[in-house]
């Protein structure tokens, strides 16, 4: 015969199988499928109440203890069989207890995560399309801030030049987690983000972001990849359209290639207003035309602007002698009509590489 007792510590009911004064090994009872089940239940209902793991696990092991006394007490038989019923009920309540009940709370916590991520997704695509947040707010408790720090990102691809794909989507997954990870460990605790293989936004409460090219960088490492982005500060009222210009400003920085960072509009005003669409655009671009039969004069104006006006490095950067630097100067003013040696020269011939190095496409 069976008999039942039951225990409770810290509020965490612990209840085990003992058998009763003469029971013998045959009477040993063998557990099944639905006793784990009944111990996951009970361990999934303790989580959502919020019973820390560590109670039940002391509830379970002090009723574990107090379990195998009582069967030892109470089996009789030889040493050896009550050690063999001992041995068979530990291993039993073993499986059925302990890993049900912390499966139990794996699955609550999973729950809880997966449960977040879907409000700050429902949050974040409300305020990146100028939706009513009211809703989202007041069924989850998540509240808005007054203003957010607003990056849009690009993630660079794993592939070759022309890929702008990863290679597997675990991977993107992968790196999208990391990313929310570091967002959280960074100490955001509302912000938000809709990512995806290229890239996408992140929403960082100004009151809680700190300095931003130092997030970046934490952010890029948990991502694997060198990230570049965009950054304005927005009310929420704003973030659609500041969201707009920062991917404009973003896809500008890619065009020209600059290098991984964070780019303010200050960081782009000028080369951003050169490259709107405008009859001086088209002006402007003209003015390097001469030069597409002749792309080592093309080659050594870049160089030119690169090593910041320096004929120097820019003769050691090509391989050649400085007088041959002259020479190609002074044949691009020939063909251009503009003297990279003169402050308007200069910046006309500076303002016609911007606009070709974006190379956008004439509406």
């Amino acid at each position: 015969m069976v008999a039942r007792r039951g225990g409770a510590h810290g509020g965490a009911a612990a209840t085990v199988d003992v058998l009763a004064p003469g029971a013998t090994l045959a009477a040993v009872p063998v557990r099944g499928r639905g006793d784990t089940v009944r111990h996951r239940i009970a361990g999934s209902s303790r989580a959502r109440t919020e019973v820390p793991s560590e109670v039940i696990d002391r509830a379970i092991d002090q009723g574990f203890t107090t379990s195998l006394e009582l069967i030892a007490a109470s089996v009789v038989g030889t040493d050896e069989q009550k050690l063999t019923v001992v041995r068979q009920l530990a291993t039993e309540m073993l499986d059925s207890v302990t890993a049900a009940i912390s499966l139990a709370y794996t699955d609550h916590l999973e729950t809880e995560v997966v449960d977040d991520q879907r409000t700050r997704n429902a949050l974040a695509i409300a305020l990146l399309s100028g939706q009513d947040t009211s809703t989202v707010t007041r069924c989850s408790g998540f509240e808005v801030a007054e203003s957010y720090s607003v990056l849009a990102v690009h993630f660079p691809s794993h592939g070759d030049d022309e890929s702008d794909t990863f290679v597997t989507q675990l991977e993107v997954r992968r790196m999208i987690r990391n990313v929310r990870a570091a967002l959280d460990a960074d100490g955001s605790v509302r912000a938000l983000s809709r990512l995806d293989a290229r890239g996408g936004v992140v929403l960082i409460p100004s009151a809680e972001a700190r300095d931003l090219d130092t997030v970046l960088a934490e952010l890029s490492v948990a991502a694997g990849v060198d990230m570049t982005a965009t950054y304005a500060e927005a009310p929420p009222a704003k973030i659609p359209e500041t969201v707009d210009q920062l991917c404009e400003l973003l896809d500008l920085a890619r065009r020209m290639r600059r290098p991984p960072g964070l780019f303010r509009f200050a960081d782009l005003a000028v080369e951003y207003q050169l490259t709107r669409p405008s009859p001086a655009r088209r002006h402007l671009a003209a003015i390097l035309s001469p030069l597409d039969d002749h792309p080592i004069l093309l080659e050594t104006l870049c160089a030119h602007f690169d090593n910041n006006l320096n004929r120097r490095r820019t003769a050691q950067q090509l391989g050649v002698h400085m007088n041959t630097i002259d020479y190609r100067l002074k044949s691009i003013r020939k063909l251009t009509g503009f003297d990279p040696l003169s402050a308007d020269g200069l910046w006309c011939l500076q303002s016609a590489l911007v606009v070709r190095q974006a190379n956008y496409p004439e509406k």
